[in-house]
């Protein structure tokens, strides 16, 4: 049996039945229909390790320009000109009406909030 073909993953009974025709494919791998085949298949493969390996680095790339402008740009506006005083005041401003609102809201006897709490513990504790 051919060298070529003896490393084929063809099981025993397929070789058995190609004996007597190692000349021609031995002859075809020789061949520069081959040799082109194989060439076309390693250059195929070339190319999609070049896809892979740019895709990569266009992504690489677009993570460092993002970590670029975040280090450069947006702590320095952060440590420059800080919000956080302004909106820990508002937020807190907004606590404090929202708490008057609420406090109305249960000094009233005819409030719905009121009848509505009378209902929820009438029904509950009855």
């Amino acid at each position: 049996m051919s060298k070529k073909l003896g490393n084929t993953n063809l099981p025993k009974e397929v070789l058995q039945g190609l004996k007597g025709f190692e000349d021609v494919f031995e002859d075809y791998v020789e061949s520069e229909e081959y040799k082109e085949l194989e060439r076309r298949k390693y250059e195929n493969a070339k190319v999609g390790e070049q896809y892979e390996l740019q895709h990569f680095l266009e992504q690489e790339n677009a993570r460092l320009s993002c970590l670029e402008s975040f280090l450069t740009k947006k702590i320095a506006l952060n440590t420059n000109f800080s919000q956080t005083a302004k909106l820990t005041a508002l937020q807190i401003e907004r606590k404090r009406v929202l708490r008057e609102k609420l406090l109305n809201e249960f000094k009233k006897l005819d409030s719905s909030l009121q009848k509505n709490l009378a209902q929820l513990f009438n029904s509950h504790f009855n």
